[in-house]
């Protein structure tokens, strides 16, 4: 494995409807609940990838190669998590009980997703960063779904990047059952928006495909929801 401490054998394969995963002959359900589960497969079997690099005191340096992938979601994720914790708190007026229910359930999706990053860097996971939520303005009903339509939408977009830039393909099992969640979620927000609509042009390709950016595209779209500075110079592009 390139980029890694070691290599190893553990093989990974998308199993049938059932959504289970096949470690070593040893079936193991990968829906979202097990996400958890499966990382920390992943981190006994050695998949997590050191780095060190000076940076400047203000500036986190990201790692490179998986390392800074992983770190690169992660950091979507901290956005992502903020954003709906804060919506949470600070819910837009008039939303019924199974929409607060649902939002909740956003919230909790996030939380799940950086945990389980977190869980599979182990000691190389960057610390927790510092967001700017200036961006939204949760009690206006627009305002915030437009914000969670885009976020989720660049989601997507970054996890579908980042997976032909694994240079361990185990890591895009995991990252693709992410990029389908935050898929649902743009779906949602879109249909709360504006009824019927769940997706367009701007996200789906006359293929039926999402799209999928580089790091450093989704970067640049998150420096508003972002204060902490980072060293990305060997992230892959």
């Amino acid at each position: 494995m390139r980029g890694s401490a070691n290599n190893t054998s553990m093989k990974l394969n998308m199993g049938s409807e059932n959504n289970q995963v096949e470690e070593t002959g040893v079936l193991q359900n990968v829906s979202r609940r097990n996400f958890l589960q499966l990382a920390g497969g992943l981190a006994g079997a050695g998949l997590l990838i050191s780095s060190c690099r000076r940076t400047a005191p203000d500036t986190v340096y990201v790692g490179k190669g998986d390392t800074a992938l992983l770190n690169y979601l992660l950091i979507l994720e901290e956005v992502l998590s903020a954003v709906y914790v804060q919506a949470n708190l600070t819910a837009y007026y008039g939303l019924n009980k199974s929409q607060l229910d649902l939002l909740a359930d956003m919230r909790d999706h996030q939380l799940a997703h950086k945990e389980l990053l977190k869980k599979v860097l182990g000691s190389s996971a960057i610390p927790d960063i510092v967001t700017v939520l200036s961006a939204v303005t949760y009690a206006d009903k627009t305002d915030f779904l437009k914000n969670s339509v885009m976020l989720e939408d660049l989601a997507v977009a970054a996890y579908n990047g980042a997976a032909k830039r694994f240079a361990d393909t185990n890591y895009i099992l995991l990252t693709a059952k992410m990029a389908t969640l935050q898929a649902r979620h743009a779906a949602y927000s879109r249909e709360l928006l504006a009824h019927n609509t769940l997706a367009d042009a701007t996200v789906v390709n006359l293929n039926g495909l999402d799209q999928a950016l580089a790091p450093i595209t989704v970067f640049n779209t998150l420096k508003p929801y972002i204060q902490t500075k980072f060293d990305i110079s060997n992230l892959p592009a």
